[in-house]
């Protein structure tokens, strides 16, 4: 259970800042929520306490966490589904995941694309979406700038590539 102060990692939405927990009655039933800010891009989510871990909200990553998770830019980028719709679903599945692993795979398997072709609308917002989420990350656990953040995802990206 996280506690008010905690930096925690939301799927989909970024790196957030519990501020509070509070008991609310909605539909007529009360139930404790956790009220989280979001910080990049400036947001206001709450959840059920009972349900951050079915919703996949974790801890921030550590140093650690973040070392091993970087490695995943040096492997070899999977082959995307050909197909549009099937690429979105399988990339969304990994984004939707919150794992710092996957979010780092679907920029390297973008980017890889890119490389070869150029990406669709679908693909571009992909990348910018996983791009944010790991950004937003690296912001909370590093202590550092968005820009900062930013360079050095680019910077291990293109290190790699």
């Amino acid at each position: 259970m996280f506690q008010v102060g905690d930096y925690i990692f939301y799927p989909m939405y970024g790196a957030g800042h519990i501020e509070a927990m509070e008991e609310k009655e909605i539909l007529g039933e009360k139930k404790w929520y956790y009220q989280v800010t979001i910080e990049h891009p400036v947001m206001e989510v709450s959840f059920p306490i009972h349900n951050a871990e079915s919703l996949g909200i974790r801890s921030i990553a550590d140093e650690e966490m973040l070392e091993s998770a970087r490695s995943v830019l040096l492997e070899q980028s999977s082959e995307l589904p050909s197909n549009p719709t099937a690429r979105q679903q399988n990339l969304l599945n990994k984004l939707k995941t919150g794992e710092l692993t996957m979010e780092l795979q679907v920029i390297r398997d973008l980017s890889h694309l890119s490389s070869k072709k150029s990406l669709g609308w679908t693909d571009k917002n992909m990348l910018n979406n996983a791009r944010k989420l790991v950004i937003s990350e690296l912001i909370t656990a590093r202590n550092i700038s968005p820009e900062e953040a930013a360079l050095l995802l680019d910077n291990t990206l293109h290190a790699v590539h």
